[in-house]
């Protein structure tokens, strides 16, 4: 199962819920330190700079090693069938798993920029020794095929153990590139259904997304649940995207079309292109959920920049300009009508105590204000050398 201790990732989502309410003055101060104090949670988790400077740090570590190792045994390397790069390969992917089992155990890392860069770095070494198992027809579908169905489970596997969104996302792009080639086999007929194939994927994989995201036993993995169905909502629009569908059709399997002629089942990809975005914003109102609100609001863009390409007035600062008023005058009527709640929902910021810029702000501010303040101290008193009695180098007791 994961890998973290459960109670203190249950603490960690208690206090972080105490901040919102907190924020939201739900909670009083006093109610919140309270609340922290009883539900502390033992794990090492720095803020965004230092865990983008741990994770370059920890690549650094593994490069070096690596480095080392390959220079030590480069004879072994020019062997290309020894098996030594097989060999190479599976060790260090073991040794960045065990060093991760290890740090994890004993220095209570959770999100740290190290975990994440030696659980990517081992993935990537798995990656290599299944890419170099079918170095000679990785030109072929069912090479490709091979490998995906391969690291499947192996990826399927580290989301269990670490519950890592960038790592689901790899899972929910390898199951749809198998369910491509798997579809590809049936020929012809591929071209037809290919585009309702995705659809009914997608349909498929956002209602068991639903299902899941209401398994309490689940909830250490939602943000996983919900990389997938984010993927879901997007490939289900990009299935049925009329700019999508043409020019795949054309580039990939070779559709013929002559001046003024469009592809089968036009106005149907039309009407979709039209309709899936909006039917997503309502849907995302109607039953208050962000991830469908604002994937319906990208796509919305995407389906005005695809009438675009294929309907141009011919003047695109024209339009443009017409598309920002229009655009202005829709969010300043939303914001008026929304500033008062209206069936649950407002135009008010959620507050989130968790962000990192909103957590650190003060402290941002006073480093600012002390280093003006440092600089101009500076200006007024300069500091003048000399004078020393050691040697005339100003190491004497006077200055």
């Amino acid at each position: 199962m994961i890998a973290y201790n459960k109670q203190s990732l249950d603490h960690l989502r208690i206090v972080r819920k105490a901040k919102q309410w907190q924020a939201q003055q739900l909670l009083s101060e006093e109610q919140l330190s309270v609340v922290s104090q009883k539900y502390t949670s033992d794990f090492y988790t720095p803020n965004l700079f230092i865990k983008i400077g741990l994770f370059i740090f920890t690549y650094i570590l593994i490069s070096t090693g690596t480095g080392l190792f390959s220079i030590l045994f480069i004879k072994a390397f020019e062997d290309s069938n020894s098996g030594f790069i097989h060999f190479f390969c599976l060790l260090w992917a073991t040794i960045c798993v065990v060093s991760l089992e290890v740090l994890i155990k004993n220095r209570k890392i959770y999100k740290s920029g190290i975990d994440q860069a030696l659980l990517y770095a081992a993935i990537i070494f798995i990656c290599c020794n299944i890419g170099y198992l079918f170095r000679n027809s990785l030109d072929n579908s069912n090479s490709i095929l091979s490998c995906a169905i391969i690291l499947m489970p192996i990826l399927a596997s580290a989301i269990i153990r670490y519950a890592d969104t960038l790592v689901a996302f790899c899972l929910a792009l390898c199951c749809y590139t198998i369910f491509y080639l798997l579809v590809l086999k049936l020929g012809a007929v591929a071209k037809m259904i290919l585009p309702f194939a995705f659809m009914l994927l997608s349909v498929a994989i956002y209602i068991l997304t639903q299902q899941l995201k209401r398994k309490e036993q689940l909830i250490y993995w939602r943000s996983c649940v919900e990389v997938f169905e984010c993927f879901a909502l997007v490939t289900f629009y990009i299935s049925c995207n009329y700019f999508v569908i043409r020019e795949s059709s054309i580039h990939f399997f070779d559709l013929s079309l002559n001046e003024g002629q469009d592809i089968p089942l036009a106005i149907v990809f039309y009407l979709l292109t039209a309709i899936v975005p909006i039917v997503y914003v309502y849907y995302g109102l109607k039953r208050k959920r962000k991830i469908l609100l604002w994937v319906g609001l990208l796509l919305v863009a995407a389906a005005a920049m695809t009438f675009k390409y294929y309907f141009s007035l011919g003047h695109p600062e024209i339009t443009l300009t017409i598309a920002g008023i229009l655009m202005i005058v829709i969010a300043y009527a939303a914001i008026k009508y929304l500033k008062t709640p209206k069936h649950g929902i407002t135009f008010e910021e959620e507050l989130d105590e968790d962000n990192f810029l909103k957590t650190n702000a003060e402290a941002i501010v006073l480093a600012q204000s002390f280093a003006q303040q440092g600089g101009t101290e500076q200006a007024e008193h300069p500091i003048e050398f000399g004078g020393g009695s050691s040697g005339g180098g100003g190491a004497g007791s006077t200055y």
